[in-house]
């Protein structure tokens, strides 16, 4: 769902690779979009309504569910590192590093609100990406298995302000699609 058109794409992943079946392409007939932002939701979702009727009737199959990309002049990325320590030493698994990228994304979330503290309405995090993770303060590129008294992330987060994504799910769910997920 872009400022100038709209791509709806029909597909399916096999390895690495990803094979289009369909695909259509909407110019917005007006300003319905201005820099990442929806202006007219009612039309952006009758846009996307078309979109689903003729990828709908070119596969003979009904579509549900959509993943979207959100993207904007709106974007603020906030690149944290976060750390955490063990009582003792500890095998890190899968838990350990999620919980571990949350505080991160949690300490880019704080920074952003003190830095749009005064200004209107909350942010969202659409993304992360992790830049690095540490095992007792020497980089690694993957935590999982190793035995650690303390680990850290430096990733970098990216948030949108609420009216942004609640205008995308807002269109998305009045073109009768249900958002499946939500990237950048």
């Amino acid at each position: 769902i872009g400022t100038r058109s709209i791509v709806g794409t029909v597909g399916y992943r096999e390895g690495t690779t990803f094979h289009v079946v369909a695909q259509y392409i909407k110019e917005h007939e007006t300003r319905a979009m201005l820099d990442g932002q929806i202006h007219d939701i009612a039309q952006v979702a009758e846009a996307i309504k078309e979109i689903k009727e003729e990828l709908e009737s070119s596969l003979s199959m009904k579509l549900n569910e959509v993943c979207i990309a959100a993207a904007g002049r709106v974007l603020k990325t906030i690149r944290k590192k976060a750390d955490y320590e063990f009582g003792t030493e500890t095998v890190v698994n899968e838990e350990h590093v999620y919980s571990l990228d949350m505080l991160g994304v949690e300490k880019a979330y704080e920074e952003i609100r003190e830095e749009t503290k005064g200004e209107h309405g909350q942010y969202y995090c659409v993304g992360y990406s992790v830049i690095q993770y540490y095992l007792n303060d020497y980089s690694i590129s993957k935590l999982d298995d190793h035995k650690a008294t303390k680990i850290g992330v430096e990733l970098i987060a990216t948030f949108l302000p609420d009216e942004v994504v609640d205008g995308l799910y807002s269109a998305v769910e009045n073109s009768g699609l249900i958002v499946n997920n939500l990237t950048l």
